[in-house]
């Protein structure tokens, strides 16, 4: 049921925010250079219905939840750190916070399932 929940989920964001395919998979390839509004939006749209991003910040207790016991203690302290880079925006808040949380936990960007 969650892979469906979490399948409706990425439809939804993908529809509401008109993000390209292309844009998705170089960010799964860990393609940061990318400055594209529709993505960020997405992320953001992405977060907020997984419950872990409220109208403008992530809710880090929330986000550990999502998380394997394993890696709760470091992800704590680079989300803690992540969540101070400035934005211009909340999608761009929830892209600023993707980027620097997979930079420093590159392992976990293999098993998130966003595209």
């Amino acid at each position: 049921m969650q892979m469906q929940v979490n399948a409706d989920i990425k439809r939804d964001c993908r529809k509401q925010t008109g993000v390209s395919w292309a844009s998705l998979k170089k960010l799964k390839a860990a393609d940061y250079n990318q400055n594209d509004p529709k993505l960020k939006c997405y992320l953001k749209c992405f977060m907020q219905k997984n419950g872990i991003f409220g109208e403008d910040d992530i809710d880090i207790e929330k986000a550990l939840r999502h998380l394997p016991t394993g890696i709760k203690g470091p992800s704590k302290t680079t989300l803690e750190y992540c969540k101070k880079i400035p934005s211009v925006d909340s999608c761009d808040k929830a892209f600023q916070l993707a980027k620097c949380y997979f930079k420093a936990q590159p392992e976990v960007l293999k098993s998130v399932s966003f595209v």
